[in-house]
């Protein structure tokens, strides 16, 4: 037991190391990570929610709140959120995949995730998706270890369930997935005391409360705001995003060693069809499909699945005649590789991400009060210079921001600056101008 929890410190140590390294290289947020910080600074001191979409979860940029609070105003403050909350899913995958099948494969697993490139790259930012995934992590832990004969810790399942909801609020169909998979896997156990698992759900229905009368005064009905998110979803056509996780399999996705881990923990299950192997697979195979058909593509979206998968291969590789010494070579390149790629993208993120920073402290400098941007990059921009901020063709503002990333303007700006405009900075940035930023007298 010493010997493996030694290991398991090991293998969070190195995923820390290249956490924190790439969260001390201060790139400027992403759009996503600037809409939850500006609306936990609006929570904290006041200030514009420009960009911040009503698909947007409460429960990060309530963190977020307290972060500005203690003090943060720069980006790595917050980000330190992904890195606790990475550094725990890496624990409870190991906790997950030891309870199913033993030590080996707790350590072999959390191995695989915490070398998975976007999981590492992902748990450096300040976004909802890594979380979520530890939350849902803990939530199958729960219904594991109760599976059997449920006793008092099945309550936590709805706190905790909750909680993924409200950091993430697609977590509802893993959610769903999960307690349903569980309960036609191991009705007899999970249902033995009807009191506990009917407090169970009454639980998890009245910490839903606050967000279905939310929901209701924002759209009128309860899953207003959920069928809200996933109409806002960009998808182009249905199916896009199912074809390009199938693209992306098996190294795109989260790296070659869990890419290749998951597609043998796959097909392992496929062909044993155990309980516990159906408990990890299914939910991971419906998640993906289902989000797949519904949304666009992007490897954060299904990282719960991921998680999952990279437990199932852990069991088909601890249960082959494999030298431990050679799965422990592979898993150490995999978890240098992965630090090696979360550090160089993190560095080539910096100059598509600089002009909304350069173009924000210009405004920052000149604006007295509240004050208006016209931009098409808004989220971004309400961030780092404190304005409210619309898309071009808004009535009114103060300033207005022309960006060029790559040397190419963005697109949903108009071709000459609006009349009576005057300069006040062109930001430049390896040698280009990436920002513009104007003044302008008013309509």
């Amino acid at each position: 037991m010493r010997r493996e929890r030694a290991l398991l410190l090991l293998i969070v140590a190195a995923f820390v190391a290249s956490v924190a390294f790439a969260i001390a290289q201060h790139v400027p947020f992403e759009n996503d990570e600037t809409v939850y910080a500006t609306q936990a600074r609006a929570w904290a001191a006041g200030g514009p929610v420009t960009g911040v979409g009503l698909q947007r979860a409460p429960l990060l940029p309530a963190i977020g709140t307290l972060v500005y609070k203690a003090g943060a105003r720069s980006e790595w403050p917050f980000r330190l959120t992904g890195l606790v909350f990475g550094s725990a899913a890496v624990v409870l995958l190991w906790a997950l995949a030891r309870a199913v099948a033993g030590p080996r494969a707790g350590l072999i697993a959390a191995a695989i995730f915490a070398g998975a490139p976007t999981i590492m790259q992902r748990s450096a930012q300040f976004m909802t998706d890594v979380p979520a995934t530890a939350l849902l992590l803990a939530l199958a832990l729960v219904l594991w270890h109760n599976r059997a004969r449920a006793g008092p810790a099945l309550l936590f399942a709805a706190p905790i369930a909750a909680a993924a909801f409200y950091i993430r609020y697609a977590s509802i169909l893993p959610i769903g997935l999960l307690v349903l998979i569980a309960l036609v896997l191991w009705h007899d156990g999970l249902l033995r005391d009807p009191l506990l698992a009917a407090g169970t759900i009454v639980l998890f229905g009245v910490l839903l409360v606050p967000h279905a009368l939310h929901a209701i005064h924002e759209t009128g009905t309860p899953w207003g705001i959920v069928t809200y998110s996933t109409h806002s979803a960009g998808r182009r056509y249905v199916g896009q995003g199912l074809l390009q996780y199938l693209a992306w399999l098996p190294f795109a996705l989260a790296g070659p060693v869990a890419g290749i881990a998951m597609v043998a923990g796959i097909v392992a299950a496929a062909v044993r069809r155990s309980k516990a192997a159906t408990f990890i697979v299914a939910p991971a195979a419906v998640d993906v499909l289902v989000l797949g058909l519904t949304e666009h593509g992007d490897e954060r979206f299904i990282f719960f699945p991921v998680a999952l998968l990279c437990v199932a291969g852990a069991l088909f590789v601890s249960q082959i005649a494999t030298p431990k010494r050679l799965v422990a070579a592979v898993l150490s390149l995999g978890l240098i590789g992965a630090g090696i790629y979360t550090v160089a993208h993190t560095g080539s993120a910096r100059a598509h991400r600089l002009p909304p920073v350069l173009a924000g402290r210009a405004i920052a400098a000149r604006a007295h009060g509240p004050c208006t941007v016209l931009a098409a990059e808004i989220a971004e921009t309400t961030w780092y210079s404190g304005c409210s901020t619309y898309p071009f063709g808004a009535p009114a503002a103060d300033f207005a921001v022309f960006y060029r990333i790559g040397g190419v303007r963005l697109t949903g700006q108009p071709k000459d600056p609006p009349a009576g405009a005057v300069q006040i900075a062109s930001s430049r940035s390896g040698g280009r101008v990436v920002a513009t930023v104007y003044a302008l007298s008013g309509p």
